[in-house]
């Protein structure tokens, strides 16, 4: 077994994830009507979605401030309940039937559909004076964490409610430092030196919410498209306490019926395919660029205000942060790949610029 409990966190995902293997074909033909099965179109109500993240700085050509970030998400097909999601029916029944409780998440009007996403991920952040052994007083913590998170989705053509809980832990055995060592190494990079630094363990909880809204599609004839998407919310817990809201336009060619590309922040994680002519489900070439923006007025974030209960190295948080992003997606035979690029404005007193950093996925519908 794997002594890194990340790691193990990942391999339990990509097992509940994997489909089941493909019984031995007897025949040339019987391999025919497998590959013809594959191609076929999926419905929403038989689909997963199963999606990589990686965010990191490397694509700025800086090593600093949130330097590092991975997340890998899979959600359900669509669902008219979450009671029906085939896991939480039979595994965990009680489960099932207590997530149709939750306030705004239920009693949705005719036509709502929903799906479950579960998800595990791993962030880190460091100051800029990576080489100095010593505490940087003026420059933000080192710290790492872990996480997993449950998130249920109600949606319409027009409208998608998140509701996420996410559990973790910061510090040590959260395995920041395992995992950036790992990473410089295969980049033949220096390791970071101030790990000593880092904030103290603590476990974390966060609750979030997210609208995002589809109010504007407009055709543009032979397959070109336009899209509007807002959003608006909120998080609460010990890792980060914020109200949220922003926007992000999309134009391309068989634009995905989604609710728009995904950055790694609670509640985002947004890509289910939402109608049968869907690109991602039916496996036609689809291909956009997008814009965005998401401002927050933050009341808390533990990597810049050092732990809850124990005294920890912090620094003064600013309280309004921006991102603005742009990138690129193609959909190609159920697989999307998407780009986005970064812009984050400065998150606390004395840092002195912004940071740029990029962020990488790999989707695939089955």
């Amino acid at each position: 077994m794997p002594r890194n409990p990340l790691v193990s966190l990942l391999l339990c995902l990509i097992l509940l994830a994997a489909p089941a293997p493909a019984p031995a074909q007897g025949a040339p033909e019987d391999a025919a009507r497998a590959d013809a099965r594959e191609e076929a179109p999926l419905a929403p109500e038989d689909s997963y979605t199963v999606t990589f993240y990686d965010e990191n700085d490397f694509f700025a050509g800086t090593d600093e401030h949130y330097t590092n970030a991975f997340h890998i998400s899979v959600l359900s097909k669509d669902l008219p309940r979450y009671a029906q999601e085939p896991f939480l029916r039979e595994h965990a029944p009680w489960l099932a039937e207590a997530l149709e409780a939750i306030p705004l998440m239920s009693g949705r009007p005719e036509g709502t559909t929903y799906n479950v996403g579960f998800s595990v991920g791993n962030s880190i952040y460091t100051p800029t004076a990576t080489r100095e052994e010593a505490l940087q007083t003026d420059d933000r913590p080192y710290a790492g964490y872990t996480y997993a998170a449950l998130a249920l989705h109600a949606k319409n053509a027009t409208r998608l409610d998140t509701f996420e809980m996410t559990v973790g832990i910061v510090g040590p055995s959260a395995g920041g430092e395992f995992v950036q060592d790992s990473w410089h190494h295969l980049i033949n990079k220096f390791r970071s030196r101030g790990w000593d630094n880092q904030l103290h363990d603590e476990p974390t909880l966060n609750l979030t919410w997210q609208r995002t809204q589809r109010p504007l599609l407009v055709n543009l004839g032979q397959g070109w498209a336009v899209d509007a998407l807002p959003h608006y919310g909120g998080t609460l817990g010990n890792v980060f306490t914020y109200a949220n809201a922003g926007a992000q336009v999309r134009l391309g060619r068989n634009l995905p019926a989604d609710f728009g590309a995904s950055l790694i922040r609670p509640g985002s994680i947004v890509s289910a395919p939402g109608a049968k002519d869907d690109p991602q489900v039916t496996g036609e070439l689809g291909y956009n660029v997008f814009a965005g923006v998401d401002g927050r007025a933050v009341a808390r974030n533990i990597f810049l205000d050092g732990n809850t209960w124990r005294d920890s190295h912090s620094v003064t948080r600013k309280p309004f942060v921006a991102d603005v992003f742009c990138g690129a997606s193609v959909i190609w035979r159920r697989w999307t790949f998407t780009y986005t690029h970064v812009y984050r404005s400065p998150e606390f007193e004395g840092q002195h610029d912004g940071q740029l950093f990029g962020s990488f996925s790999v989707g695939y519908t089955f």
